[in-house]
C-alpha cells in the first residue's frame, strides 16, 4: 500500500489585540489551506477560540477533522486539522512554562505543552504531534532552561507515546535551530529525522534549501535591524518524522510556502513562515511495528550538556538573589 502524506505548519501569530491584521491574515491562511493538497496541518498561536471554529468550518469539506488542545488560562493556541479520522487525542503539559510575573509573554497563562492527535488512515496509524516551545525574546535569553526542559519533555513524550504508530511526525514552532542542544534533544532521544538531512533527500526530490522561518528579510513583520545581520533568518520551525521498519518514505517535496505577500496586501501571511513536508509511503506487507528506541547512553553527550547546563543557569540564579 502506498500514500502521500503532506503535512503543513505555521505559527499564525493569532492573538487578540496585539498581533497585527490578524483576522485578515486567518481568513487568507484559510483560503489557502482550502485550495492546498495539505491532507494534516498543524497551526500554533491560534489564540481566539473564534479564530479556530473560523478556520474549522473553513475547511470542514477538505479537512473534516480537527482538535484544538485547550490549556491553562489562554489555551495553548495548538489545533490540527486533517482528512483522515482523529482516533484519540491527548495533550502533555510541561512543567515549565515561563514565569507568571512576564505577563506579556503569555506562556505561563497558556499552559503550554505537546498535543497529540493520533490519526486512522485505513488500517494505518499516524501521530502527529504538535507544539511550541518557549521563545527566545533577547540574548539574555532568561528562558534557555525551560526552553530546554521542554525539548527534553517534548522528546520523552514522543519517545514513550509513538510505538504504536506507523509514522510519527513532531510540526511546529520549536524556537530552536538545527545544532542547538534543545533541537539535539528533541531528535535523538525521539528518534526524528529533519527531512533539510541531505543523506536522506531522493533524486526526485523537489526540494530547495529551506530559508529561515523566522526574521526572514523577505517577511514584512521581521525586524530591519535583525535581517541586515542574518538576512535568512533562522529556521526554528519543523517538521520532523520517524517511521517503523515496514514503512519506505522517500522524501517528495520540502519547502517554506507562504513566502509572498497575502494577495492584494502589503503583509506577509504570518510573522513566521510555514514549513510543508510531501512523503511518499510505502508499506510492506509486514505488520512490524518495532522500531529501534532511543539509548541514553548513545546521546550521553548531549544529555551531560543539558544537565551542565541547566546547573550552570540555577547557579547564575542564586548568586543573584
Amino acid at each position: 500500500m502506498e500514500f502521500t502524506l503532506n503535512i503543513f505548519t505555521l505559527n499564525c501569530w493569532g492573538i487578540p489585540g496585539i498581533s497585527k491584521n490578524r483576522r485578515e491574515r486567518i481568513e487568507a491562511i484559510s483560503k489557502y489551506l482550502l485550495t492546498s493538497d495539505h491532507n494534516v496541518v498543524c497551526l500554533q498561536e491560534v489564540w481566539s477560540e473564534r479564530d479556530y471554529l473560523y478556520i474549522k468550518e473553513f475547511l470542514s469539506s477538505v479537512l473534516p477533522y480537527s482538535h484544538y488542545f485547550y490549556s491553562g488560562v489562554l489555551g495553548s493556541g495548538l489545533c490540527v486539522f486533517s482528512k483522515w479520522v482523529i482516533q484519540d487525542v491527548f495533550f502533555h503539559q510541561w512543567p515549565l512554562n515561563g514565569y507568571i510575573h512576564k505577563i506579556h509573554h503569555g506562556d505561563w497563562f497558556g499552559g503550554k505543552g505537546v498535543g497529540l492527535c493520533r490519526i486512522k488512515y485505513l488500517d494505518r496509524l499516524l501521530n502527529i504531534y504538535c507544539t511550541h516551545l518557549h521563545a527566545e525574546y533577547n540574548e539574555d535569553d532568561i528562558y534557555l532552561a525551560h526552553r530546554v526542559l521542554q525539548a527534553h519533555s517534548t522528546s520523552e513524550f514522543v519517545n514513550i507515546t509513538s510505538s504504536p504508530a506507523d509514522i510519527s511526525i513532531l510540526a511546529g514552532d520549536l524556537n530552536t535551530a538545527p545544532g542547538d542542544l534543545s533541537f539535539r534533544l528533541i531528535t535523538q532521544i525521539a528518534n526524528l529525522t529533519d527531512p533539510c538531512n541531505v543523506e536522506i533527500i531522493g533524486e526526485t526530490t523537489s526540494m530547495i534549501k529551506p530559508l529561515g522561518t523566522c526574521d526572514n528579510i523577505n517577511n514584512s513583520y521581521s525586524n530591519p535591524k535583525v535581517t541586515k545581520l542574518c538576512p535568512d533568518g533562522k529556521r526554528i520551525d519543523h517538521i520532523l518524522y520517524n517511521v517503523n521498519p515496514n514503512c519506505d518514505v522517500e522524501i517528495k517535496n520540502f519547502k517554506n510556502p507562504l513566502e509572498e505577500r497575502v494577495p492584494g496586501q502589503d503583509f506577509s501571511y504570518s510573522d513566521h513562515n510555514a514549513v510543508s513536508l510531501e512523503m511518499r509511503v510505502k508499506f510492506s506487507n509486514a505488520k512490524n511495528r518495532d522500531r529501534p528506541k532511543s539509548s541514553y547512553d548513545k546521546y550521553d553527550n548531549t544529555v551531560v550538556e543539558a544537565i551542565k547546563g541547566l546547573l550552570d543557569i540555577g547557579l547564575i540564579v542564586f548568586s543573584q538573589m
